[in-house]
């Protein structure tokens, strides 16, 4: 298990944060889900499906948090899935694992019915569900962290062929729920998921003023900090949130200094490369000293380009002496310009 699946499962893990979650991107905001009413639940989502020869097809998922909530229904189940990465299949993904939900609340009611034997018809029987009996909703939730945009499909229809629209008519989508982070413009009330989604944001798009400004005093989680620093690769702000290890809360604006040194490091680099100064094997280079040498480059280049044109005038005077010679001696024009390289008109 990665860095980032770790981490992330211990900070949804905390139902507040995970019940703002759901609550803006699945119902706009509204406080439907509440925390404190929150229960934890198997996450293990395996099971076997029968074949029509009897053979049992054993499918193995795991979900990476599952959370069940006893509010207006008798329950629903919620579902995070972290993904780094965009998955072209994402959707029939999804599907399977909220169809394995489902199909493992049934065949519990199978088991019990079977085992108590409450068929009051031969359908009930035959189906081993007992008329009347219903089963929980799942929502999936399908959390984005990655730099690029998603580019993959968010519903089954969009991982189809083109359809005519008779047949789109009668064809059965199932959609995605998706947060886009990079991109996201949901106003989370959960001030650790705020500032999450804030950070991460800023810094893939290298914000780094605008978050000095902002942020001048702002105190946030230390696993928001490193969450943040994992999900965006970012080594400077893991290595100051390891620094801190023993602190509750750090200040935003110090997690991104050493940052902000480490890109005015690269652009300096850069700079310098751009120069062409830097000797061979070399690594560090102050940046005035990569200054002193282009100087004594340039002077050196115009010295060498001096000459270089002194040189090829001294050989155009030659050529046109020569030229005057011939030309007393009788040479004809053409035979003048075809010996010297000097066109005569």
């Amino acid at each position: 298990m990665s860095n980032l699946d770790i981490l992330s499962r211990d900070f949804w893990k905390d139902n507040k944060r995970f019940a703002d979650l759901f609550n803006t991107v699945l119902y706009d905001g509204k406080q439907v889900i509440q925390p404190e009413k929150l229960m934890e639940a198997d996450s293990n989502l395996s099971g076997s499906i029968q074949t029509k020869k009897k053979e049992d097809v054993f499918v193995e998922r795991r979900a990476d948090l599952i959370r069940k909530f006893a509010g207006d229904s008798e329950y629903a189940i919620f579902l995070l899935e972290n993904q780094s990465h965009i998955h072209y299949g994402m959707p029939l993904r999804v599907m399977m694992y909220d169809a394995l939900g489902y199909r493992e609340e049934c065949a519990k009611k199978k088991r019990e019915n079977k085992k108590n034997a409450v068929y009051a018809n031969r359908d009930e029987f035959l189906s081993g569900m007992r008329k009347e009996e219903r089963i929980h909703p799942v929502f999936t939730l399908v959390v984005y962290y990655g730099e690029k945009p998603w580019d993959g499909p968010r519903r089954l229809k969009d991982m189809m062929v083109d359809m005519p629209k008779w047949m789109e008519k009668s064809f059965s989508d199932y959609s995605m729920n998706l947060l886009e982070i990079r991109s996201s413009e949901h106003a989370f009330q959960n001030e650790d998921v705020s500032r999450l989604v804030y950070m991460i944001q800023h810094i893939y798009r290298k914000q780094i003023v605008e978050m000095k400004k902002e942020c001048a005093d702002v105190y946030v989680k230390k696993d928001v900090i490193k969450l943040a620093g994992v999900i965006t690769e970012n080594e400077e702000i893991i290595k100051y949130a390891e620094e801190h290890k023993e602190e509750e809360v750090l200040n935003m604006c110090e997690a991104t200094k050493q940052w902000e040194e480490e890109i005015g490091r690269r652009n300096t680099n850069n700079i310098i490369n751009m120069m062409g100064v830097r000797k061979e094997g070399e690594e560090n280079l102050a940046p005035e000293e990569a200054i002193e040498r282009l100087k004594l480059k340039e002077k050196t280049e115009g010295e060498a380009k001096g000459k270089a044109e002194g040189i090829l005038e001294g050989r155009e005077n030659e050529k046109i002496e020569i030229a005057e010679k011939m030309k007393e001696k009788g040479y004809s024009t053409k035979e003048i310009e075809e010996l010297t390289g000097i066109l005569l008109h």
